[in-house]
């Protein structure tokens, strides 16, 4: 008998355990814990607002690699009106994910079990080739295995002078907390410190809540993430990038590519998509202080071209900047004050020295999730740190591991219990934290787990 504890039940968690369950040969007990109700699937699947949609079309989305149309045809079962260009709501792929799951363990005829626990788990102790679980409220537990399936960390608070606001009511430090416009008036002026998906996914939110108020998104290049739009592939230059390894001689040559591009009358999108399949292996091969550089001054524009929205969603952004209700502003955040019964916003354009002033009823912190695990104030992430389980990764981003997801704490050495899948792995391997890269982690991941038991 194996015995594998996940801890998360996000898409990464619930991926692991249906690979696991999928590939099972021998007795396996899958235990998965999480703190949230067992039908929830993290901040990014749990809401069931309909025009929250999936970021990736149908057609890529699958949770089984070898059926490419496997959640589209799902889909198309459940009577939705799709094609592989679709966006779907986020709600119908939780759905999906929940069933295929289940389905998967009745299917199960002894081989393997799988547990869910509602609990928080607070602590991991390692000794040899095993480990002990400890959560709250419930009895320690033994592992061979345990997949730290852990999802984003908590939201980073951006940095201020005096921050007095940010304990207030009318700050919110977590965008995606249920209660976020509970006290927001319709006339009232809203900031939105940061312009990625969060931003936008608010934005979504302002609008079919009929919000009237001004609306101000600021972040420090005032830059939206990109639309998905149908254009004509370009072939990978990724030979001419094996042998380069710093950030200014790889984007000489992208963008060559990108205005040969351009001359073809082809999108330069597809110039960096025609790169994702290998953008792990080149995010390797660079030095450190290259992916430092690379984070400093690129990461917006790729985060930008990378992490698309679908059409329906830029159509609802692009209306609010038209009607003026929407303003995009570059610049810098230098404080949030309270003023009475709103809060001061201050901060400096991009290029400028001159703080300006916004009031505020609301200020939504969109800055997205930390990426530092010594900065999470989280008692499982402070607990590995503490026994020095786990170290930051590359570059501090995430917890460091070996490609193949086995953690590397203190000592250096990859651990042979401990395993992460996910934004976790960022920093090895940059390219993570979406479902057609989750879903190759979780089978490969479940394959190494299912193999040590034979």
């Amino acid at each position: 008998m194996v015995r594998i504890a996940i801890v998360g039940a996000g898409v990464s968690g619930r991926l692991v355990a249906l690979n696991l369950l999928r590939r099972a040969s021998a007795a396996l007990e899958i235990r998965m814990f999480d703190r949230s109700d067992e039908r929830s699937m993290g901040p990014a699947y749990s809401d069931d607002a309909p025009y929250l949609l999936l970021n990736v079309p149908a057609g890529r989305m699958s949770a089984v690699s070898e059926d490419p149309r496997h959640f589209l045809d799902w889909a198309l079962a459940k009577g939705v009106a799709a094609d592989e260009s679709s966006f779907l709501p986020r709600r119908l792929y939780r759905e999906y994910v929940l069933e295929l799951l289940e389905d998967t363990r009745r299917a199960q005829t002894g081989t393997a079990s799988l547990e869910w626990v509602h609990a928080e788990v607070t602590g991991v102790d390692v000794e040899g080739r095993h480990a002990r679980v400890t959560a709250r409220g419930t009895e320690p537990c033994g592992a061979d295995a345990v997949v730290l399936a852990l999802g984003n960390f908590p939201p980073r608070r951006p940095r201020l002078t005096r921050g007095g606001a940010v304990g207030s009511g009318r700050f919110a430090e977590d965008p995606w907390a249920p209660s976020v416009m509970d006290s927001l008036a319709r006339h009232e002026t809203v900031v939105l410190v940061g312009t990625g998906q969060t931003t936008v996914d608010l934005l979504l939110k302002l609008h079919h809540r009929g919000h009237e108020g001004p609306v101000v998104a600021l972040s420090r290049h005032g830059l939206l993430p990109l639309v998905h739009t149908a254009f004509e592939d370009y072939p990978s230059s990724v030979e001419e990038l094996q042998e380069l390894d710093t950030v200014s001689e790889i984007l000489r040559v992208v963008r060559r590519h990108l205005r040969r591009a351009e001359e073809l009358g082809i999108d330069g999108r597809a110039v960096i998509d025609a790169l994702r399949p290998d953008t792990q292996a080149l995010w390797q091969r660079l030095p450190a202080a290259e992916k430092s550089r690379f984070l400093r001054h690129l990461f917006r524009y790729w985060e930008i071209v990378r992490s698309r929205i679908p059409p329906e969603s830029m159509a609802v952004v692009d209306g609010m900047r038209a009607s003026g209700t929407l303003d995009i502003v570059a610049g810098r955040l230098t404080d949030v004050v309270e003023d009475g019964d709103a809060l001061e916003v201050r901060y400096r354009r991009q290029g400028s020295d001159t703080t300006e002033t916004i009031r505020a009823g609301l200020v939504i912190n969109c800055i997205g999730p930390e990426s530092e695990c010594e900065r999470v104030d989280d008692p499982l992430v402070r607990d590995l740190l503490s026994k020095g389980l786990i170290r930051p990764g590359p570059v501090r981003l995430g917890i460091d591991a070996s490609p193949d997801g086995a953690v590397i704490g203190r000592s250096g050495e990859a651990s042979q219990v401990l395993y992460t899948l996910g934004s976790t792995m960022r920093g090895v391997l940059w390219e993570v934290v979406a479902v057609p890269e989750i879903r190759v982690q979780a089978e490969r991941l479940a394959r190494t787990l299912v193999d040590r038991g034979r």
